[in-house]
């Protein structure tokens, strides 16, 4: 691939709001490749053409078209185009930021924290187990982290803001209330920074 026709894959990547992470995310290949097309180190394969000429709302003639300074990008009129073109940028940006924009959005709209309290207050009244029930008020945080881990913008964010320390205290109570084996369960918290230490060694690895 020539460098013009790089950077014009450049150009609409940005243009349309996608990091590297997020575009080989929807393309369902690594970021790496995305950067060696980009720096005209290798080419897309037709299937990938296809896919990104469909994401931008262009054809692949288009796509790879370089007789033209000017970036195309979706609309549906000729007529105003960098104004529409400007304009999906920024929508984009918006609506397909992180890894899983519709999970967190979905995620962010349900009432759940609500719905804890109703099922908490009521389980209490009916059963009379106000302790150690509360220990269910620990899923607000767990719940609230995994929506807030889907709007990453790479699997790196997204690992590393998944709700392990708030998952494994949870457990940790649970297990301790069943069992009183509060002592030795102590040991699951050597998971947590098992687990941040492998996601850095294979972030590292990857790249």
């Amino acid at each position: 691939m020539d460098l013009v026709t790089a950077n014009r894959l450049q150009q609409l990547r940005k243009m349309n709001g996608y990091s590297q992470d997020v575009l080989a995310e929807k393309l369902g290949i690594s970021r790496q490749a995305i950067s060696k097309w980009e720096r005209a180190e290798s080419s897309p394969d037709t299937d990938n053409l296809i896919a990104l000429a469909k994401l931008y709302g262009i054809s692949v003639d288009e796509l790879l078209n370089t007789s033209s300074d000017k970036v195309i990008i979706k609309n549906t009129n000729k007529k105003g185009r960098d104004i529409k073109g400007k304009a999906k940028s920024i929508l984009s940006k918006a609506n397909d930021f992180g890894i899983y924009p519709k999970i967190a959005s979905n995620l962010f709209k349900f009432p759940y924290s609500i719905i804890v309290v109703i099922l908490y207050v009521a389980l209490s009244m009916i059963f009379d187990i106000w302790h150690p029930l509360w220990i269910i008020f620990l899923t607000i945080p767990i719940y609230y982290r995994i929506a807030i881990a889907c709007k990453a913008n790479n699997n790196k964010v997204f690992r590393i803001l998944l709700p392990v320390p708030e998952l494994i205290v949870t457990v940790y109570l649970i297990l301790s209330f069943i069992t009183g084996a509060w002592g030795y369960l102590a040991l699951l918290f050597l998971i947590i920074p098992i687990y941040y230490w492998i996601v850095i060694f294979f972030t590292k690895a990857n790249q």
